[in-house]
């Protein structure tokens, strides 16, 4: 169900998958992958991100990127949207891999501000309107400064919105100020969805639409109920869910994303193994036993 140009609604809560291994991680482990994203299209959720922070992107090369976001798509087709994400420095290589995203068949795409180059403002706003232009497909601003280097700020989004470069949000600052100032800057119809699981709740009383979640790769249902729960106006019961997760949202950013998710993952059986590439390395023995107390079963 591809979306029109520059129209796709989003809500509730959309993991961003990890990209599972073999053990020796030389390959992607599409046996897994599979199994991933038919667990968590089990667990209810709404929407799926391949190819994200959370799926290892820029360590792909062009076939495993193929690859991933092909099995996301041919697994949701029909059922919820299906997102492949950008985060490369050039523009003209963010336009190329744009353009292999609309070929598959994905309903949008998440564009992070371009990494390392630190561009100015002006200039992100430069990178969403080439990738806008290659595509016409709907862009999702993905802020997260603790990666890129640089933050959009509410007036670059607002500028992104009230132009039609994008249609959505991922805040990932980790400010609710940051939130707060960007719902008032973009246009009422712009769907801001939360980046960080421990914010989720927080984000939907401002008015968010829901999130782009790690902790969803394990918890699908639990995510899933905090959100109806708000949606009904649960609201104590969307806080109790979300207090109850709170640990294993600490958990999962114990060390750097996707290191922990990935080895719960493994340890629920839900892929084969946690395997991750250099310059990412397993987890430490005391993170590895705080995260099978939050999530192995």
């Amino acid at each position: 169900m591809t979306a029109s140009a520059g129209t796709l609604t989003l809500r509730g809560v959309l993991p961003a998958i990890v990209t599972p291994f073999t053990k020796d991680g030389s390959a992607v482990d599409k046996k897994s992958l599979v199994n991933l994203v038919d667990f968590v299209l089990q667990g209810g959720i709404h929407g799926i991100v391949a190819c994200g922070s959370t799926g290892e992107a820029t360590t792909l090369v062009d076939e495993e990127y193929v690859q991933v976001v092909q099995v996301a798509r041919e697994r949701t087709a029909g059922k919820v949207p299906c997102v492949a994400g950008i985060s490369v420095s050039s523009t003209n290589r963010a336009v190329q891999i744009a353009r292999v995203i609309k070929e598959l068949g994905c309903d949008a795409i998440l564009v992070a501000t371009p990494p390392y180059n630190k561009p100015s403002q002006a200039g992100i706003i430069e990178h969403f309107k080439a990738i806008y232009a290659a595509t016409g497909l709907p862009l999702i601003a993905y802020n997260v400064p603790g990666r890129s280097g640089v933050a959009m700020t509410s007036a670059t989004l607002g500028t992104l919105s009230q132009q039609g470069l994008i249609t959505s949000i991922k805040e990932a600052s980790g400010s609710i100020d940051n939130v707060a100032d960007t719902m008032l800057a973009v246009k009422p119809e712009c769907q801001v969805l939360s980046g960080d699981d421990s914010l989720f709740l927080p984000m939907l009383a401002y008015g968010g639409r829901g999130v782009i979640s790690v902790v969803g790769n394990a918890m699908p249902k639990e995510m899933v109920a905090l959100y109806e729960a708000f949606e009904q106006g649960e609201v104590a019961e969307a806080r109790r869910v979300q207090l109850q997760l709170l640990p294993k949202c600490r958990a999962a950013f114990a060390e750097t994303n996707p290191v922990p998710i990935k080895t719960a993952l493994a340890l629920m059986k839900i892929i084969e193994n946690d395997a991750v590439r250099l310059p990412l390395t397993p987890l430490s023995a005391a993170t590895l036993e705080r995260v099978r107390q939050e999530f192995a079963l």
